[in-house]
């Protein structure tokens, strides 16, 4: 047992060891290059700062391992003390960016250190021009927010004509496809510089329904004539005339009248039957004739809402009255 146990720590070891072989992929053919760096601040907040770089790393032929596991950007102060580092995305020519919060902030303008490089748990050795790049930031690599837009729609040209796809649209904004690479590279892109990007506007397919007055007209066609000889003076224009004798609006005479009218036809049917709830319901077609001649049709809701909670409350008094 003691013996299995002086063995078992080897055997993780060279486990290890031969995980970190697998994934010593060899140099780019065609070494690694920074082609662009700039530097942007208050892109986000007051005084951050993004880091952009155009790189290539020129493999012949695309390693199998994914870049993300084998190469990286890392940003060092003037001091050469390492800042931050982010994996690539992409073999070959791309983009990549790192971000740095107001606290992270390095000196503006200062003579700070860009470099593209394989990892180090991947390659063994290091070295500038093979398998690493270095970029020393000089005044003119730094830009304003103002200048974010422009810059980075320049580089996409560069990347489309050397990628030979159409990443732009015809009025120099990132389409679909340029979009995916740049907000990728740039995490958050879209609400720094929105504009740059190609906006698409397609109208919904509605379905308008036509609507007509007839329902309306019908009522008024409706409103019978009280005098046939004189064919002018109909429901409205006598129920106006009473209700001015009576010093009321139009609506509130007609929910009078037909108040009356509704307990006039409820109380016949109450009389011989002796059931209230029979009187409410056969006296209620009274409201759908008034709405058909359109008689006091601005009080109709109203006295509906009256009438209901009329019912309502007959039919809890009701029900009380058979269970206690």
């Amino acid at each position: 047992m003691k013996k299995f146990c002086r063995v078992l720590p080897l055997v993780v070891l060279g486990f290890l060891l031969f995980t970190g072989v697998a994934l010593a992929i060899g140099n780019p053919e065609f070494g690694a290059t920074v082609e662009d760096v700039f530097v942007f601040r208050s892109v986000v907040e007051t005084d951050d700062q993004l880091y952009f770089v155009r790189y290539d790393v020129g493999y012949n032929a695309t390693p199998e391992e994914d870049a993300e596991d084998t190469w990286q950007m890392a940003l060092y102060d003037s001091d050469d003390n390492l800042v931050a580092t982010r994996p690539l995305n992409y073999y070959h020519h791309n983009i990549i960016s790192i971000y740095l919060t107001p606290g992270e902030a390095l000196a503006w303008e200062g003579t700070h250190t860009v470099r593209i490089m394989g990892m180090p748990s991947v390659f063994a050795n290091l070295t500038e021009n093979i398998n690493m790049r270095t970029r020393v930031l000089a005044p003119a690599d730094y830009k304003e927010f103002s200048e974010l837009g422009s810059t980075l729609i320049d580089q996409a040209e560069i990347l489309e004509d050397d990628w030979e796809i159409t990443i732009l649209t015809t009025g120099e904004r990132l389409n679909t496809t340029g979009a995916n690479f740049f907000v990728k590279a740039v995490p958050g892109l879209g609400s720094m510089v929105p504009d740059i990007f190609e906006t698409t506007v397609r109208p919904l397919d509605v379905e308008y329904t036509t609507w007509s007055q007839d329902y309306g007209e019908s009522l008024q066609e409706h409103e019978f004539t009280l005098n046939t000889t004189v064919p002018q003076v109909n429901m409205t224009e006598t129920m106006t005339d009473l209700s001015d004798m009576f010093g009321t609006t139009y609506g509130w005479g007609s929910f009078w009248l037909f108040g009356v009218m509704y307990l006039v036809f409820a109380g016949a049917v109450y009389a011989p039957t002796r059931n209230p709830a029979w009187a409410i319901i056969v006296a209620f077609p009274l409201v759908g004739g008034a709405a058909w001649i359109g008689m006091g049709t601005e009080m109709l809701t109203f006295f509906l809402v009256v009438l209901f909670m009329v019912g309502l409350v007959f039919a809890i008094f009701f029900i009380l009255s058979r269970f206690l």
